[in-house]
C-alpha cells in the first residue's frame, strides 16, 4: 500500500533469507528435474515395449494402460463392484475366481447352498484395465459353465446313488431268484452304468472348458508379472545410475534416444 511503512532491517534480513532459501529450493528442484529428465522417456519407451502390438501384454484395446481408468463392464461381472472378496482354497483348483456378488446379495437358499460350493466362484480376479473386458467375458463364460455344471453334477450324483442301489440289490439276490428278476436287475445296472458314463463325459467336457478359461488367466497373470518384474528392474537400474553420478553430470542433460544412431545392427537380437 502507498501509506505503508518501509520494512525494518530485521524484516529485510528475513526477506533476504527467504529469497535465498527459495533460490536454493529452485536450484534443487532444477537439479532433481535434470536428474529425472530421462525417467519419462524411459518409462514411456518401456510401456511401449511392454504393451505394444507384438508384446506379451499387448492387446486389441490400444491406448489403455495399467494406469487407465477401468472400462465399463456389467456390474455383475465387475471386480470393482464387489463388496467382499472371497476365494476358495487353492487346493480346490479354483485359482482365479472370486465369489460373485449375487451370492452376497441374494438371500434365497438355493444360491446360498450352491455358493458355498465351487459354483459361486466365477468372477475372475484380474483388475488390470487392459484385460478387464476380456476377463469380464471369461467370467460370463464361467457363470454359464458352472450353472450347467450344477445340473450335471446333481444328475450325476443321483444316477451314481441309483447305480449303487441297483448293484446292491443285484448282489443280494437269493440263490433261488427267478431269471426274470435277475435279467431285470442286470438291465437296470447296465442302463445306469451307460447313463453315468454319458454324464461323466459331459462333466469332463465342461471341466475342459473351465480349464481353458483358467489357462488364459494364467497367461495374463504371467504376462503382468513379467511386466512388473521388468518395471522393477528398470527402476533399480535408473536409481543406481542416479546414485552413481553427480547432479551436474552431462549424462542428465543428454536427451534419451532408444534408437541407435546408425540404424539397427543386423547382428542385434533386439527387435
Amino acid at each position: 500500500a502507498e501509506g505503508s511503512a518501509p520494512p525494518r532491517p530485521f524484516q529485510r534480513h528475513l526477506g533476504s533469507r527467504a529469497m535465498g532459501h527459495a533460490e536454493k529450493s529452485a536450484m534443487g528442484t532444477s537439479d532433481a528435474l535434470r536428474r529425472s529428465q530421462s525417467s519419462g522417456a524411459l518409462r514411456k519407451s518401456g510401456e511401449m515395449t511392454l504393451t505394444g502390438p507384438g508384446s506379451p501384454t499387448g492387446n486389441s484395446q490400444g491406448a489403455l494402460t495399467k494406469h487407465s481408468p477401468p472400462p465399463k463392464v456389467p456390474k455383475y461381472l465387475s471386480v470393482h463392484a464387489l463388496t467382499r472378496r472371497r476365494k476358495l482354497s487353492a487346493s480346490t483348483g479354483n485359482l482365479h475366481g472370486y465369489m460373485a456378488q449375487d451370492y452376497h446379495q441374494v438371500n434365497w437358499p438355493l444360491p446360498k447352498m450352491f455358493g458355498m460350493e465351487k459354483y459361486g466362484y466365477s468372477l475372475i480376479d484380474i483388475t488390470d484395465p487392459r484385460y478387464l473386458k476380456e476377463c469380464a467375458s471369461l467370467s460370463k463364460k464361467l457363470v454359464r459353465l458352472q450353472y450347467d455344471q450344477q445340473i450335471i453334477d446333481l444328475e450325476w450324483r443321483k444316477t451314481y446313488k441309483a447305480l449303487l442301489d441297483a448293484e446292491h440289490r443285484q448282489d443280494t439276490l437269493p440263490a433261488n431268484a427267478q431269471q426274470k428278476t435277475k435279467d431285470t436287475l442286470k438291465k437296470e445296472v447296465e442302463g445306469y452304468t451307460k447313463y453315468l458314463t454319458d454324464l461323466q463325459e459331459q462333466k469332463d467336457m465342461y471341466q475342459l472348458e473351465v480349464v481353458e478359461v483358467y489357462s488364459r488367466c494364467d497367461e495374463i497373470k504371467l504376462a503382468l508379472k513379467k511386466e512388473s518384474d521388468l518395471e522393477d528392474l528398470r527402476m533399480f537400474m535408473e536409481n543406481r545410475t542416479k546414485d552413481s553420478l553427480s547432479a551436474d553430470n552431462a549424462f542428465f542433460r543428454t536427451k534419451f534416444n532408444i534408437h541407435a544412431a546408425g540404424g539397427r545392427n543386423p547382428g542385434s537380437t533386439f527387435p
